[in-house]
């Protein structure tokens, strides 16, 4: 009599099975689904690395974009003292930001109403030891959809220079707040550190 196994490979590759009763390994097709799952992977990080690279960029132009603007005449008439201009500015950023009222040295030149981003923002002129600045401030949740979300972790700074300016992005207390000015990116990551923050 003959033996009752099996040995027809057509049949084998029915039956056979893994410990964990799944189908027979098959290298070919493990290889090309981990290279797509890491093809996949590789793309979906660069696509979020470069969004967040591109956000930065477009509020760096959009707040470079406001300094070049020329104050308005009543403004460089009669600047208003620093009390006034905190007062003025947290009525119309939504957020409380304080301004050096002690340091000689600053000296704001106008407040303003801005549209940054497509969302309502508060911007400050001022003077700090005769160079010219820009704060524009507009409240997170405006700014970027949601209030849970952050654009960085709090308590980062991104600065860079474009076009000959420097800039200071950070957020804080519900705010994304930028400082653009013609001096060195230094100077200014320095002065928000000691005024802003």
């Amino acid at each position: 009599m003959g033996s009752a196994t099996n040995r027809n490979p057509a049949r084998r590759l029915d039956d056979a099975s893994s410990l964990a009763g799944l189908p027979e390994f098959r290298p070919r097709l493990t290889v090309v689904l981990v290279f797509l799952t890491l093809m996949v992977a590789v793309v979906g990080w660069r696509i979020a690395r470069d969004t967040g690279a591109r956000r930065v960029d477009v509020l760096a132009r959009e707040a470079i974009g406001l300094f070049d603007a020329v104050p308005s005449a009543a403004a460089v008439a009669a600047p208003p003292d620093a009390a006034e201009a905190e007062k003025r500015f947290g009525d119309f950023a939504g957020v409380p930001i304080g301004f050096p009222r002690d340091d000689v040295d600053f000296v704001p030149v106008e407040v303003r109403r801005e549209t940054f981003a497509n969302r309502p923002a508060a911007s400050l002129r001022f003077r700090y030891a005769g160079e010219r600045y820009l704060l524009v401030v507009s409240a997170r949740d405006r700014l970027l959809g949601t209030p849970s979300v952050a654009a960085f972790p709090e308590g980062s700074f991104v600065s860079g220079e474009r076009d000959g300016r420097s800039f200071v992005l950070w957020e804080r207390e519900g705010a994304s707040c930028i400082v653009v000015s013609n001096v060195d990116v230094t100077l200014a990551f320095d002065l928000v550190r000691r005024l802003f923050t």
